[in-house]
């Protein structure tokens, strides 16, 4: 069982709780390149909250998560063509390269200290001229690590310094980045500061 697991069931409802507005943010930034039918791929897709409005939008849905249990509730939804347990931290994605016209990781970086691989294998997978969409906790260095005692998990930030260097290495652009804020704490009623960026394969 993972951690996340043990939260399956109401993460929904957390994430309005938390005033976590990442899928409709990325939703919004991503909307004037999406296309009827295009393909997208959810990494992290948990219980599909961030692919929601893309189904809606007329997307082909495939998505990967650790959790079993996410992926359960996901399956419910039925909003989804295409979903496999997978452990991120492999890195090579178990898809062809350029299959896909869209990928989207939202509320997922947080969890990762190191990125690269996701980077170099968005470019792979992705079509040219395809996004890749994602959101990441602002860092004033340029990774940083502190713990998230409410739910005992490590969460990692990242610089817009450390991001755009990954941009320039793994061949995209920078279409759009936006900062918002989300509950740290229910608690303490204080603040992260998180950043949601949109790419362009080159």
């Amino acid at each position: 069982m993972t951690n996340h697991d043990e939260y399956a069931a109401e993460y929904d409802s957390l994430a309005l709780k938390y005033e976590s507005y990442f899928s409709e943010i990325i939703f919004g930034l991503v909307y004037q390149h999406i296309k009827t039918e295009d393909k997208l791929l959810d990494l992290g897709i948990g219980t599909g909250l961030s692919s929601k409005l893309f189904y809606k939008a007329g997307l082909k849905i495939s998505g990967l998560d650790i959790s079993e249990k996410m992926l359960n509730i996901c399956r419910e939804k039925k909003i989804a063509s295409d979903l496999k347990i997978f452990d991120l931290n492999q890195g090579y994605l178990p898809y062809s390269s350029q299959q896909f016209n869209h990928i989207i990781a939202v509320g997922l970086f947080n969890f990762f200290k190191d990125l690269d691989i996701f980077f170099k294998e968005a470019n792979r997978v992705l079509k040219d001229g395809g996004t890749f969409s994602f959101t990441v906790k602002d860092s004033k260095t340029d990774i940083s690590i502190e713990k998230d005692e409410e739910y005992d998990m490590t969460i990692f930030g990242h610089s817009d310094a450390h991001i755009e260097h990954l941009i320039m290495k793994y061949h995209f652009n920078l279409d759009k980045r936006v900062r918002f804020l989300t509950l740290k704490s229910l608690k303490k009623r204080d603040y992260y500061q998180f950043n949601a960026y949109v790419l362009k394969k080159i």
